[in-house]
């Protein structure tokens, strides 16, 4: 009877929450090797983490559809696999052998080379391109090129320094090789996916692992493809190609029963897998972009048409930079999926700022600086472990409340390239002497963009403190995924009825904003009452 591969295509699954997209960094397997499940195919480099994608299944590798330095995304085919060798039943309905001729493709000089399976060293021009710069990061520009041509590099070498709007980024090599020619110069402006150099490495050329010019041999049972991976010719292949073409996108049982059920018609989905088929991720995802659109009222990004201003006189256009345009699409993602509220309250601060005062030089003597957004890091960190749900998210998409174990508080500072957010992690088990040291040097680094992008994420909650500007109020918006954050206005003396008789007391407004959907007011207000109880005892407590 005729073996049959019954071939699977392996799709990168989901490398995290808010991760969209990263670069291959490591392949773990190679062709003809059996894996098993659960098995590390690869390591894949993204903003935040390296990620091992681990096998969802058991087979033997007959594809690797990627290579070092691509850049993936969720959905994208990786590897094909041969899942089971099975003998098709009759239902199958395989046409004929002899209707078809096969052509061996030949990759070896003889074929007692190809029953040794033989390979041998060749050498493969590669181009390496400008990997993801961080979270938001578009663009930067080269500080610094740290190879020459003829170097001899490895895997993780430092090739050249970009500068962003946010950090200084050095860009490691995946792979080892020689520098060949450099595409970029110092100065250039370059982006994600930009080509940066081009170098020669060493590959086994194994004729198990070449990749054939055509794959034929179509026939659907369940929608269910079995792909010979090999050459056909003649008139029979051609019509077992058109009846398997018959329509744009195929899809999978899965996915026709997933679309079924969740009332999706499928033939609106579209797909980027090479396959030209429809998966479950597809559909998926083609949910996830109806729900989002359905909630927001509509696409936010849209580019609506602007008037033509320059009938009403001159106009000057200047581009936005990186942190504008991430700031940008912050908001607009706030703004459409958090349905907003705010309450404020009113601190008196005349006690605390008073033994402030007194207290600081001896902060100031430890290389630290004791201040009022310090003192709050400290106080809400406290506040956050009695009323967690201010340091959880929403899991839409699952119906559930995310509760976080850890308290991590971003603090947004000002600089002049527009408002950056370092982020003070495990805030709750750090000591007010531990704040004051670590608060001013992480703004310090912001300001002279020697930030680094692990610095500006995980945040469980924002404080913005605006008080040194001199505003009397703020309306901050939440930072999603988070579901609040606290604002802080300029502090004023103000007289307040004590004792039968008015007293000058320094006052300092606050207002917290939160997401309505989780949080209602009353819970608002007894978390405000708790911080301004905290801050007004701050001293008695806290030394």
């Amino acid at each position: 009877m005729l073996q049959m591969e019954k071939m699977k295509e392996f799709k990168l699954p989901s490398l995290g929450e808010g991760i969209e997209k990263g670069t291959v960094i490591a392949i773990m397997v190679k062709v003809g090797d059996t894996i098993s499940m659960e098995q590390s195919l690869m390591e894949v480099e993204t903003d935040k983490v390296v990620v091992e994608v681990p096998s969802d299944t058991v087979g033997v590798v007959k594809e690797i559809l990627i290579n070092i330095g691509d850049e993936v995304n969720e959905g994208m085919a990786i590897l094909r696999i041969d899942t089971e060798s099975t003998e098709p039943s009759e239902s199958l309905e395989v046409a004929p052998v002899a209707n078809v001729v096969i052509e061996e493709t030949k990759v070896a000089s003889t074929s007692e080379e190809v029953k040794k399976g033989s390979s041998k060293k060749v050498e493969v021009a590669r181009e390496l391109k400008l990997p993801s710069l961080g979270e938001g990061i578009e663009k930067g520009t080269v500080i610094s090129v740290l190879v020459s041509v003829g170097d001899t590099i490895v895997a993780e070498q430092s090739l050249l320094e970009v500068e962003t709007d946010k950090v200084v980024v050095e860009v490691p090599s995946p792979e080892v090789g020689t520098v060949t020619e450099i595409l970029i110069n110092v100065g250039d402006e370059v982006a994600e996916g930009t080509s940066i150099l081009k170098i020669n490495t060493e590959s086994n050329d194994d004729v198990s692992s070449v990749k054939e010019d055509e794959k034929y041999f179509i026939k659907e049972k369940e929608e269910e493809i079995i792909i010979a991976e090999k050459k056909v010719i003649g008139s029979d292949a051609n019509q077992i190609m058109s009846s398997a073409r018959k329509t744009k996108y195929r899809s999978s049982p899965l996915a026709k029963k997933m679309a079924r059920e969740i009332g999706i018609d499928i033939t609106n989905i579209q797909t980027d897998n090479p396959s030209k088929r429809i998966s479950v991720q597809d559909v998926k995802n083609y949910a996830k972009e109806l729900n989002q659109n359905r909630i927001s009222g509509g696409n936010l990004h849209e580019n609506i048409p602007l008037p033509d201003f320059t009938k009403w006189g001159e106009t000057r256009n200047e581009a936005m930079s990186g942190i504008m345009q991430a700031t940008s699409k912050n908001m607009t993602t706030s703004w459409s999926q958090i349905p907003h509220a705010w309450l404020q309250q009113k601190i008196d601060i005349t006690y605390l700022e008073e033994k402030r005062q007194k207290h600081k030089g001896g902060f100031k003597a430890k290389g630290g600086a004791l201040t009022i957004t310090g003192i709050l890091v400290n106080v809400v960190a406290k506040a956050l472990e009695d009323f967690p749900i201010f340091n959880a998210s929403i899991d839409q998409q699952n119906k559930s409340i995310i509760y976080k174990d850890f308290i991590n508080i971003g603090v947004a500072v000002d600089t002049d390239r527009g408002l950056l957010v370092p982020v003070l992690k495990n805030s709750n088990k750090k000591s007010i002497s531990d704040i004051a040291i670590e608060l001013p040097s992480l703004a310090a680094k912001v300001k002279e963009r020697k930030i680094s992008a692990a610095e500006l994420e995980g945040a469980t909650f924002t404080i913005s403190n605006l008080g040194g500007i001199g505003t009397s109020g703020i309306f901050p918006l939440v930072t999603f995924p988070q579901v609040a954050i606290m604002g802080v206005a300029a502090s004023q003396t103000e007289a307040i009825y004590i004792d039968g008789q008015f007293q000058p007391r320094l006052i300092m407004p606050v207002t917290i904003g939160f997401d309505h959907r989780i949080i209602n007011g009353a819970d608002a207000a007894r978390f405000l009452q708790h911080i301004k109880n905290m801050m007004e005892d701050w001293f008695v407590w806290n030394l």
